[in-house]
């Protein structure tokens, strides 16, 4: 049983969408949840706002919405000095860290699981002075992203991904940049960086099995022009490249601390939203969040 929880919730999705969804998750959450506040957003930055000013008042914050929703709130209580255990229902278009942490996409079983309290300790990242859970990336990913039409993502979900990115990919220009590690530096000309945290993007799941929320390292993928057509065959038909890849389609890293910078400063995508630029340095936040899973493997 949780003494006090907070729901956060996009208040940009519709009533009756909203007054569904509540209909069918608050008569399971009352059942483990002693006084549940619940908090609507009215405009972007509302969730991190609400996060940090309240987080440190519950036991449980529960982040409803999509990866937008969830990166905000992290935001919001990445520096509580005692941050809650934060839960997901998800609802957005790709949800890619409640799939990370093998969430169920049903509404009503995500919220059974909440009261099943299986936790998992999960690194979070720290990019300059914001915060991200799942993944940072600049040029092809970024511009999939940028490509997105807005009025059919959220009827579209990951099919808008997958049509944005046939699109990109058409479209992709190289661009220069220089990345260190604590380990070594590479100079070279690519057509997308993503630095992985989480194990899917764009809904997807990375088949790479080094991926690791708990092992205190980013995966790091540097795709060339020689892996776009192999970036292609995986987006749209899931196949697995792990053994497939060579050095000079995709290289893959493992770094705790990154540094990137480009010739010319550049968008980058983080959880989904695209509000940065380069350059940027990387790291691990100094103490890991509680999340609720789904059921634990």
């Amino acid at each position: 049983m949780y003494n006090k929880a907070i729901l956060i919730y996009n208040g940009k999705a519709g009533q009756n969408e909203v007054d569904n969804i509540f209909k069918q998750i608050i008569p399971i959450l009352s059942k483990g949840i002693k006084h549940l506040m619940l908090s609507k957003t009215e405009k972007a930055g509302d969730a991190e706002i609400i996060a940090r000013e309240f987080g440190s008042d519950f036991d449980l914050l529960i982040s409803l919405g999509g990866d937008g929703t969830l990166h905000e709130v992290i935001n919001g209580i990445a520096e509580l000095k005692t941050p809650p255990l934060v839960a997901i229902l998800p609802t957005g278009t790709c949800n890619d860290f409640a799939r990370s942490l093998n969430i169920t996409l049903n509404i009503k079983e995500a919220a059974e699981n909440i009261l099943n309290r299986e936790i998992k300790s999960v690194n979070i990242g720290k990019i300059n002075e914001r915060y991200f859970t799942n993944f940072v990336g600049t040029g092809l990913i970024t511009q999939i992203s940028e490509n997105i039409n807005p009025n059919t993502k959220n009827l579209m979900g990951k099919i808008s991904y997958y049509t944005a990115a046939v699109k990109t990919l058409k479209e992709q220009d190289d661009f220069h940049f220089k990345l260190t590690t604590e380990n070594e530096t590479i100079e070279d000309d690519a057509a997308m960086i993503i630095i992985l945290n989480g194990t899917h993007a764009g809904s997807t799941f990375v088949p790479v099995k080094s991926i690791d929320l708990q092992d205190d390292l980013f995966d790091v993928f540097i795709v060339y022009d020689a892996g776009l057509a192999l970036l292609m065959k995986y987006i749209t038909q899931k196949e697995n490249f792990e053994d497939q890849v060579t050095k000079d389609e995709i290289k893959h890293i493992q770094a705790k601390k990154i540094k990137i910078s480009t010739e010319r400063n550049m968008d980058l995508d983080t959880d989904g939203e695209v509000y940065l630029k380069t350059p940027i340095e990387i790291s691990l936040s100094e103490k890991n969040i509680e999340f609720v899973t789904g059921k634990l493997k």
